[in-house]
């Protein structure tokens, strides 16, 4: 029988999964027991790092719960042997659907019309020019990155009637003509005429501060600028300058460089912007898929086989047994 650590507690939908193949320790911040763990469910919010591999010898596998992987050292695991698997399809249709919660909210301005409705102030904020929302139809929205939330993304959009424009290295003709979105040339050429501009990237050090001051002054003026990928994206300075100067209309955020956001973050002042605590995958059916997806891949491997979703397939033959 297998030992799995879970930094974070198993849904009780998940407890069949495990029962006769695998026994359950954790999460407990002494880390006591994760020495003897075969294999580590692991969220978010901590870094695997060597050091915190160092401390479970034994360990065989590290699954990461979602789809970033930013926070697992992919060298220091390969180097020691642990298999690295994650869950790309499960957070997709949910992080998909909150990019497009974001987008309406903040093209109709959502967070100011409630604020006026709850302050009794009703009769000013139609008065108020500014207070007119966006009409997503015919505008122009530019998807950077286009794997399996931006193409869900693009879905939804089409939907709206909207022109879709994507920025990927990766994405050719073909794809783009499957997926019913034109391919920019650039990520210039994207933001020079999107209306929306929407991140769907993965966190790496060559996409650190992707958008920063010379992107968000390339974007169009009035622009909407939404990102529900990963916090450290996005020079937030540059952000809120731009925001503050009126070049962006709004952002909706997810995601943000600290976490959780201090209550005294300038974010928090800017105008038209509306954020939420990294939740855009967090619906009951995302989580469960999410769960389902990582528990899977990790048994797989221990048992094994080599797993669909590994990050780390050079590891594969000299992998701890």
């Amino acid at each position: 029988m297998w030992t799995f650590w879970l930094d974070e507690p198993l849904p009780t939908s998940c407890v069949p999964m495990l029962e006769g193949r695998a026994r359950v320790l954790g999460p407990a911040e002494t880390l006591e027991g994760f020495e003897a763990a075969d294999a580590c469910i692991a969220p978010g919010h901590i870094r695997y790092d060597a050091a915190r591999l160092d401390r479970a010898p034994r360990l065989k596998v590290l699954a990461r719960l979602g789809v970033g992987y930013d926070n697992a050292d992919l060298d220091a695991a390969t180097a020691r042997g642990i298999v690295v698997v994650y869950a790309p399809d499960g957070p997709t249709i949910s992080t998909a659907e909150h990019t497009w919660a974001l987008v309406l909210a903040v093209a109709r301005k959502l967070n100011t019309a409630q604020e006026a409705v709850h302050t009794g102030q009703w009769a000013s904020f139609y008065a108020r020019e500014e207070t007119n929302g966006i009409e997503l139809w015919g505008c122009t929205i530019g998807l950077v990155g286009a794997g399996r939330i931006g193409a869900r993304v693009a879905r939804f959009a089409r939907a709206f009637e909207m022109r879709v424009l994507a920025f990927d290295p990766a994405l050719d003709e073909s794809r783009a003509a499957e997926l019913g979105v034109e391919r920019a040339e650039s990520l210039e050429s994207l933001l020079a005429v999107a209306d929306v501009v929407t991140l769907h990237v993965p966190y790496t050090p060559s996409t650190h501060h992707l958008m920063n001051a010379q992107r968000f002054a390339q974007m169009k003026r009035g622009a909407l600028f939404i990102n529900t990928a990963r916090g450290n994206l996005v020079d937030e300075v540059a952000l809120i300058a731009a925001l503050r100067s009126g070049h962006l209309g709004g952002a909706g955020l997810d995601v943000f460089s600290t976490e959780p956001l201090p209550l005294d973050h300038p974010l928090l002042d800017c105008p038209n912007i509306v954020v939420t605590p990294h939740i855009a995958s967090r619906t009951s059916a995302g989580r469960r898929r999410m769960w389902e997806i990582t528990l899977q891949q990790a048994l797989q491997a221990l048992a094994g086989e080599m797993p669909t979703h590994i990050l780390n397939p050079q590891v594969w033959p000299y992998r701890r047994r």
